[in-house]
């Protein structure tokens, strides 16, 4: 009867401690798992579909032209309200259902490419992509925006 007992107990134990670490495990067990290929759009695009969104009621935060977290869950649920594929991603039927044009970027030979480094949600400084502080978040924002708002890693410098 000990034996029982105590491994009921372990049993319980475990249980709590899961669903400590993990709350919100179950909200994703339902979920379709969906392999797409995302096309590339450029900032200017994703700056319009977020202002499309917001337009219509689906509050994926100030525009920035990034894709982030309330980015991909405003899409969904646009999607899911609209009886589309829900994918979380911009594509040509969420362009064409939102009325929004891709904006083509101008390149040319002299153009510079801005260098890419990462943020996490909670912190006040930016990081190179390998560094082990990104851990929980990655944030991608140019080095330029980076350097004005926040303090380089002291460990990656980056």
């Amino acid at each position: 009867m000990k034996k029982i007992k105590k491994l009921l107990s372990q049993f319980m134990l475990i249980i709590c401690l899961s669903t400590f670490i993990t709350p919100g495990a179950a909200e994703f067990t339902n979920l379709p798992i969906v392999v797409t290929a995302q096309a590339a759009y450029n900032k200017a695009t994703i700056y319009d579909v977020q202002e499309a969104l917001n337009n219509a009621g689906y509050d994926c935060g100030t525009p920035d032209g990034v894709v982030g977290k309330n980015t991909k869950a405003s899409i969904r649920k646009y999607q899911k309200d609209n009886d589309l594929k829900v994918t979380g991603t911009v594509n040509k039927t969420l362009l064409k259902m939102l009325g929004v044009t891709v904006t083509k970027s101008t390149s040319s030979s002299n153009t510079k490419t801005e260098a890419t480094v990462y943020i996490t949600r909670t912190g006040s400084k930016y990081h190179s992509s390998g560094c082990r502080y990104l851990r929980q978040s990655k944030i991608s924002i140019s080095l330029s925006e980076a350097k004005k708002n926040y303090d380089p890693c002291s460990v990656c410098k980056p």
